[in-house]
C-alpha cells in the first residue's frame, strides 16, 4: 500500500509539473513576443524618423547655397546695414555647432564642421571687402570730387589772367568707359544694374574759351599739362579699383564654391551614414524579429519535447500502475493458492512428523517395559527416524534454495558407479511392494564426468521414491541414454511407472512448493510428504542448466524426464579411490558440554566405543574452572544452556586453550544466516542437530587413508588371498601390540625397538604410510641415546591406537573389490 500511495503521489506529481511547465512555457512565450515586439517598435521607429543629422545638413546646404544671394540682396536692399548681411551667417555657425554636437563621436566630422565654420568665417570677410570694393566702385562722389578739382583749377586760371587779346569758344566732349562689358565678372553681371553701368561711363564737357595772346600762352600750356596728368590719374585709380573688385568678387566665389563643396562632402558623408544606419536599423530589426521567432520557436520545441517526456512518463506510470493493478491482483491470487497451500503442508507435516514419532514413542516404550533386546522394534525406531530427518531435511534443503545459498560441488564421479549405486539403495524399497525395477543403462561407459554427482543422486532417488511410493502393480524403469559432443556429454534420464498417475490440473502445479497430487490411491486426497519433493528436484535440475518434463495421465502411470548435461574429463591425475579404506582415528581427548544429559550421554556413548578420550560437562562454569589437558584437541559445546550461552563461553575458553582446539558448535538452527553468525563469532565447525554417530566422528576425529592398491597388486586381486593376508595382519598387530605394552612395563627398549621397527614395516607394507612414518620416527628417537625413553611412551602409545582403531575397522567391515564413490 505504501508503494502504490508513492506510485500515485509520483503520478500526481508529474501532472502537476507538466500543467506548471505549460503555465511557465505560454508566460515565456508571451514574455518573448512582449520584448520582441517592443524591440521591434523601436526599431521601426529609427527607421521611419527622419535622421536629425541629415535634417540639419539639408537645412546648412540649403541655406549655404542661398547663402551669396541673399547677402547680396540685402546689400542692395540696405547698402550700409551690415549685421542684417551677416545675421544668415550667425545661423549658418549656430546650425553647425548643434550638427557637431550630433557627431562629437566622429571626430573627422567634427573636424570637417570646423573647417567649414571657419571658411564661413573668412568668405564673410570677404564678402565683406567685395562689398567695401563694389560701393566704392558704385560710389561716384570720388570720381566728381576729382571733376570739380579740375573746373576748379581751370576756374582759378581765367580769373587770374584779365588780359584778352582776342577771345574763341571751344566746346569738346570726352566720355570715359571703365571697362568692356566682356570684361565684367560672374557676380558683376549677376548682381550689376544697368543704371550703374551707365553711372560708370561719364562724359567729360569742356568748354574753352580762347583768348589768343600772346602774354597768356605759356599759362596755358601748364593748365593742360596739369589738368592731363589728373586724368591720367584718375584712369589709373580707376583701373586698380575695378581689378581689386574683380579679385575681391574671384575670392568670394572661391570660397563659396570651397564652402559649398565642403557642406556637399559632408552632406554625402552624412547621407551614407543615414543610410547605412537605416540598414542596420534594418538588419537589426529584421534580427530581432528572428531572434524572437527563433526563442519562441526554442521555447515551444523545448515545452513539446519535455511535454512528450512527461506524458510519456505518465503514460508507463499509468502503465506501470496497471502493471502493479495486475501483479497485486496475481499476488492477491497466489498468496491465497500458497496460503491453502500451506495450510495442506502444515495439515501433511503435521501428519508426517507425528507418524515416525508415534512409532518411535511407541517402540520406545515396548523397549522400556520389555527387558529383552528386540531388533524389530530398535528397526521400527530407527526406520521412523529416518524418515522424520528425511522430512527435515526436505524443508531445509528448499529453504536453502529459496535463500540462495544453493552452491554446487563440482568434481569428478563415474556415471556408471552412481547409477549402480542409485538402484542398489532403490531397490529394496521396490522388492518391499512386489515391483519390478528395471534399469536400461547397460551400454553408458562414457566414463568420468565432470559434476555434483551428489545432487544427480538426489534427484534420481527422489523421483524413483516418488515412483515406488505411488505405484502398487507394476514396474519402475529407470532409462538413460546419453551423447557426446566435443567436450560434453548430454544425458536423458527417464523415470517411468504404472503407478495412478495424476491429472492434468495436478500435472501443471506439482512442481510448485507445497503441492501434492489431489488424488492417492483410491481417489483419497494424498497426505504423504511434505509436498516439497518435486520443487527441490525441479530446483536442483534448474540449477545445473537442465529441464525436466512430466507426462502423466490418471491411472496410467507417470513418466519424468530429465535433462542435464556434464562436462566429459578425459584423464584424472589422483589416484581412483577402489583400493582406499578410509578409517577414522582421534587426534586428541575431547570435551563435551551439554545442559541436556541424553544428548551428553549419546555423545559418550559414540567416543568410547571409537576408543576417543574424552570428559563431558553439564555446566559451562564447571568447564572454566577444569583444567586444559595438553592433549585437548576438540571441545563439543551447545549453543544453548541456562547459566551461560555458547557464545560467551567460547569467548573465554579461547583466552585459555591453545590456538589449535577447535571448539565445535552443537546447534539446530540450520538458516544460512544464522550458522554465519554462529561461525563468525569464534567457532571452528557446526554439528547440526539431529546427528549421526558419523557426524561426531567426522567432527572430532581425522580420516586415516589405507591404499591397498599395492596389496591388491600382489595378490592378483584375489579377494580370499587379500582377505587371508589382512587377517594374519589383525592377528600379529595385536600381537605385538601386546608384546610391546609389556616390553615397555619391563623397560625393555631393545624389545620395544625391535617390535617398533616390525610394526613399522608391516604398517608400511599395508599402505598405511602415515602410522608408518610414525613408528619409523619413534624409532629412530629410540635408538638415540640421548633421547629420555619415557618421553616417547605417550607417542607409541598414540601409535597402538591408531594400529588398533585400523584392526578394528578390518575385522569389523567386509572389504570389496571396489568401493562406489
Amino acid at each position: 500500500m505504501p508503494q502504490k500511495n508513492n506510485f500515485v503521489q509520483a503520478t500526481k506529481g508529474k501532472i502537476i509539473l507538466a500543467l506548471s511547465l505549460a503555465c511557465f512555457a505560454l508566460f515565456i512565450a508571451w514574455s518573448i513576443s512582449k520584448v520582441v515586439f517592443k524591440e521591434m517598435l523601436i526599431t521601426v521607429n529609427d527607421v521611419s524618423v527622419p535622421s536629425q543629422r541629415l535634417s540639419l545638413v539639408n537645412t546648412i546646404s540649403r541655406k549655404i547655397s542661398s547663402l551669396d544671394q541673399q547677402q547680396k540682396e540685402q546689400s542692395i536692399q540696405n547698402p550700409g546695414n551690415y549685421n542684417k548681411l551677416f545675421t544668415e551667417s550667425l545661423q549658418l555657425r549656430k546650425l553647425l555647432d548643434s550638427l557637431a554636437n550630433l557627431n562629437t563621436r566622429d571626430s573627422v566630422q567634427v573636424t570637417r564642421l570646423k573647417t567649414i565654420k571657419t571658411l564661413l568665417v573668412e568668405r564673410d570677410k570677404q564678402f565683406l571687402d567685395y562689398l567695401k570694393v563694389r560701393a566704392s566702385l558704385v560710389n561716384s562722389q570720388s570720381f566728381s570730387s576729382q571733376v570739380k578739382e579740375l573746373n576748379s583749377l581751370v576756374s582759378k586760371a581765367s580769373v587770374n589772367d584779365s588780359t584778352v587779346l582776342a577771345t574763341e569758344e571751344r566746346t569738346s566732349t570726352t566720355t570715359f568707359s571703365p571697362e568692356d562689358d566682356k570684361q565684367r565678372s560672374f557676380f558683376g553681371r549677376l548682381f550689376g544694374k544697368k543704371k550703374d553701368d551707365q553711372d560708370k561711363s561719364f562724359t567729360i564737357i569742356s568748354e574753352r574759351k580762347i583768348k589768343r595772346d600772346t602774354i597768356a600762352l605759356s599759362l596755358e600750356d601748364a593748365i593742360s599739362r596739369s589738368l592731363e596728368g589728373s586724368l591720367r590719374n584718375i584712369e589709373r585709380s580707376q583701373r586698380q579699383r575695378n581689378t581689386s573688385f574683380i579679385n575681391r568678387e574671384a575670392k568670394l566665389a572661391n570660397a563659396n564654391g570651397v564652402l559649398i563643396s565642403q557642406m556637399l562632402e559632408v552632406l554625402r558623408k552624412v547621407e551614407n551614414e543615414v543610410i547605412n544606419q537605416i540598414e542596420s536599423n534594418t538588419i537589426r530589426a529584421r534580427l530581432v524579429v528572428n531572434s524572437g521567432i527563433n526563442r519562441i520557436t526554442i521555447v515551444m520545441v523545448g515545452f513539446f519535447l519535455i511535454t512528450v517526456i512527461l506524458l510519456w512518463l505518465i503514460l508507463t506510470d499509468i502503465t506501470r500502475s496497471n502493471r502493479y493493478r495486475h501483479d497485486l491482483e496475481v499476488a492477491k491470487d497466489e498468496a491465497e493458492y500458497h496460503g491453502q497451500a500451506k495450510q495442506r503442508f502444515l495439515s501433511n507435516m503435521s501428519h508426517e512428523i507425528r507418524t515416525p514419532l508415534q512409532s518411535i514413542i511407541g517402540y520406545s516404550e515396548l523397549l522400556v517395559n520389555d527387558r529383552q533386546y528386540n531388533e524389530d522394534y530398535v528397526r521400527a525406531i530407527s526406520h521412523s527416524s529416518e524418515h522424520l530427518l528425511q522430512i527435515v531435511n526436505e524443508v531445509l534443503d528448499y529453504n536453502r534454495i529459496i535463500s540462495g545459498k544453493f552452491t554446487l560441488e563440482v568434481r569428478p564421479f563415474r556415471m556408471s558407479n552412481l547409477l549402480e549405486e542409485v538402484v542398489s539403495v532403490m531397490r529394496p524399497q521396490a522388492v518391499t511392494k512386489s515391483l519390478d525395477l528395471v534399469t536400461n543403462f547397460d551400454g553408458v561407459d562414457v566414463g568420468l564426468v565432470e559434476g555434483d554427482g551428489f545432487r544427480l543422486k538426489q534427484i534420481l532417488l527422489n523421483l524413483l521414491g516418488n515412483a515406488i511410493k505411488f505405484t502398487d502393480i507394476g514396474k519402475i524403469t529407470l532409462s538413460v541414454e546419453y551423447k557426446v559432443r566435443r567436450d560434453q556429454a548430454y544425458f536423458t534420464f527417464t523415470v517411468k511407472d504404472t503407478g495412478i498417475g495424476m491429472s492434468e490440473a495436478d500435472a501443471r502445479v506439482v512442481f510448485n512448493e507445497f503441492e501434492q497430487s489431489k488424488l492417492g490411491r483410491g481417489g483419497v486426497a494424498n497426505q504423504d510428504g511434505a509436498g516439497l519433493g518435486l520443487t527441490i528436484v525441479k530446483a536442483l535440475v534448474e540449477s545445473q542448466n537442465g529441464r525436466i518434463y512430466l507426462k502423466s495421465k490418471y491411472g496410467k502411470g507417470s513418466t519424468f524426464t530429465v535433462f542435464l548435461a556434464f562436462n566429459t574429463v578425459k584423464s584424472v591425475d589422483t589416484p581412483t579411490e577402489e583400493g582406499v579404506v578410509k578409517v577414522r582415528r582421534s587426534v586428541g581427548s575431547v570435551w563435551i558440554i551439554d545442559d541436556d544429559p541424553l544428548i551428553v550421554n549419546l555423545c559418550e556413548i559414540i567416543l568410547q566405543s571409537h576408543l576417543i578420550d574424552f570428559k563431558s560437562f553439564s555446566s559451562p562454569l564447571e568447564m572454566l574452572e577444569a583444567p586444559i589437558p595438553e592433549d585437548l584437541s576438540c571441545i563439543l559445546m551447545d549453543m544453548r544452556m541456562p547459566e551461560m550461552d555458547g557464545t560467551e563461553l567460547c569467548r573465554l575458553l579461547r583466552a585459555k586453550i591453545p590456538m589449535d582446539v577447535e571448539i565445535i558448535a552443537m546447534t539446530a538452527q540450520v538458516l544460512p544466516s544464522e550458522q554465519g553468525e554462529i561461525l563468525s563469532k569464534g567457532f571452528d565447525a557446526l554439528l547440526m542437530k539431529p546427528f549421526k554417530a558419523e557426524d561426531v566422528l567426522e567432527a572430532v576425529t581425522d580420516e586415516l587413508e589405507i591404499n591397498l592398491d599395492a596389496l591388491r597388486k600382489m595378490t592378483l586381486n584375489d579377494p580370499v588371498l587379500l582377505e587371508n593376508i589382512i587377517q594374519g595382519f589383525c592377528v600379529d598387530c595385536e600381537h605385538d601390540e601386546q608384546l610391546v605394552q609389556e616390553a615397555i612395563q619391563l623397560n625393555d627398549w631393545e624389545t620395544v625397538t625391535l617390535l617398533v621397527h616390525r610394526l613399522a614395516g608391516r604398517i608400511g607394507q599395508l599402505g598405511i604410510s602415515e602410522i608408518a612414518h610414525s613408528l619409523r620416527n619413534i624409532e629412530l628417537r629410540l635408538r638415540d641415546s640421548d633421547v629420555s625413553k619415557q618421553n616417547l611412551i605417550k607417542e607409541i602409545f598414540n601409535s597402538l591406537r591408531d594400529i588398533g582403531i585400523v584392526v578394528e575397522k578390518f575385522k569389523t567391515e567386509r572389504l570389496m573389490p571396489y568401493s562406489i564413490s
